[in-house]
């Protein structure tokens, strides 16, 4: 990315490759722009059920609680964010760096870096192969 320093002065979408996102861009663009982010990481909310019962203990190692086969919602990172060309610019060059890594900085140096939120379906991602099953599927019966 540090090659692009200079050429983007706006700004832009940087999205992995093997993902698509079907939510009005638009709208997560005034997102970003009326909350004076930096980085605004696309979210999704995945629910992941845990296929057994789990048990939680106690200080003294007694059961506190018990909850069968529960569902755990997380907020995913989807791999596409809306990014300001200062961060471009501000890139070390020949340096490698994740871009996890970039919004980490970010957050610690007190910019503000924020959240889209967009539904489990709203986001199809091809990076496992179930995953893949299941993009080629929804995207031939719409």
């Amino acid at each position: 990315m540090s090659l692009l320093k200079g050429a983007i002065n706006s700004t832009f979408i940087l999205s992995n490759c093997d993902i698509i996102i079907d939510e009005d861009i638009e709208k997560i663009y005034r997102h970003h722009k009326e909350n004076n982010y930096v980085i605004t990481m696309v979210c999704s909310l995945k629910k992941i059920i845990v296929p057994y019962g789990v048990i939680e203990l106690n200080d003294s190692g007694e059961i506190a609680n018990m909850k069968e086969k529960p569902e755990l919602p997380f907020f995913i990172n989807t791999g596409m964010y809306i990014v300001e060309p200062k961060v471009l610019n501000e890139m070390e060059e020949n340096q490698f760096i994740g871009f996890p890594d970039i919004i980490e900085k970010y957050r610690s140096i007190g910019d503000k870096v924020g959240v889209f939120p967009i539904s489990e379906d709203s986001w199809m991602d091809m990076g496992q192969l179930n995953e893949m099953d299941n993009m080629i599927n929804k995207m031939i019966k719409e």
